[in-house]
């Protein structure tokens, strides 16, 4: 018995170790809340068609805007990541959302194309921060040998959102006629308000530390001429490594672009 209760303390201790606040688990949970709430809605949002509009052109403007900037911040991101630090990354990248919700809001009432093609295009430049600091964060956080687990920890959390965000509009709808269906104005500001304040909670690397005792590696370029060499290589004529990342990426983004249209 006396076996047993050892047993039973140290496992206690593990389970309070692994719980603290600067744990790796607790920061990779905090971000997948962040992009349960702002990405998370984001596809809920989009996954109703047209964003929730009869006609369904401002959306599609708008999803073309995002993904032209979104393809050039996604390679500066990490960069930009780098010199911010996750706090000012991730609320940068958050807040973004709240406007993109927003200027459906104005559409609604305005029907002002504009406002959301633009809220579309600053949402790419946005997002491409969001998901370096969310990138930086799954690779450097979690032990080596239980990377995967939470990653799919991040990612359980992170696809409730357009479950829970899906559930909404269905809730508020169903007993309305559907000339009447549409979407409270504030369904989804208060969750992406919410999780662009989470952003803030996210602590920098440094002060991380693993259940070992070890502290998250803070790693940086040294110069930002290392910089200028990895996006000059990157933009470099197509290799062969690239044409076999591109193969595997483009079926999966067109996919979610034909469903989110």
């Amino acid at each position: 018995s006396a076996q047993l209760a050892a047993t039973m303390g140290v496992e206690e201790e593990s389970k309070s170790k692994s719980l603290r606040y600067n744990s790796p688990i607790v920061q990779v949970s905090l971000i997948g809340l962040v992009c349960f709430c702002c990405p998370g809605m984001f596809n809920a949002l989009s996954g109703m068609g047209g964003g929730g509009q009869v006609d369904p052109t401002a959306a599609n403007n708008a999803n073309t805007a995002l993904c032209a900037t979104f393809v050039v911040f996604g390679i500066l991101g990490s960069s930009i990541y780098n010199v911010l630090g996750p706090h000012l990354t991730l609320f940068a990248g958050c807040s973004t959302y709240v406007l993109y919700a927003g200027s459906f809001l104005c559409y609604n009432h305005h029907h002002n194309q504009t406002f959301v093609v633009v809220d579309g295009g600053l949402l790419g430049v946005r997002a491409g921060l969001l998901w370096a600091g969310q990138g930086a964060i799954m690779t450097s956080y979690p032990p080596p040998n239980r990377k995967g687990s939470f990653i799919s920890l991040f990612w359980s959390i992170f696809n409730m959102g357009g479950v829970i965000g899906g559930l909404i509009p269905f809730i508020l709808n169903y007993q309305r006629a559907e000339d009447d269906a549409s979407v409270n104005d504030s369904t989804y500001i208060g969750f992406i308000s919410a999780g662009t304040l989470l952003s803030l909670g996210i602590l920098p690397p440094g002060r991380v530390i693993r259940d070992d005792g070890t502290r998250c590696t803070n790693i940086k370029y040294s110069s930002h001429g290392v910089f200028v060499l990895i996006y000059a290589y990157f933009f470099q004529p197509m290799k062969r490594r690239h044409v076999a990342i591109f193969s595997e990426e483009m079926p999966s983004q067109n996919f979610y672009l034909f469903n989110i249209s």
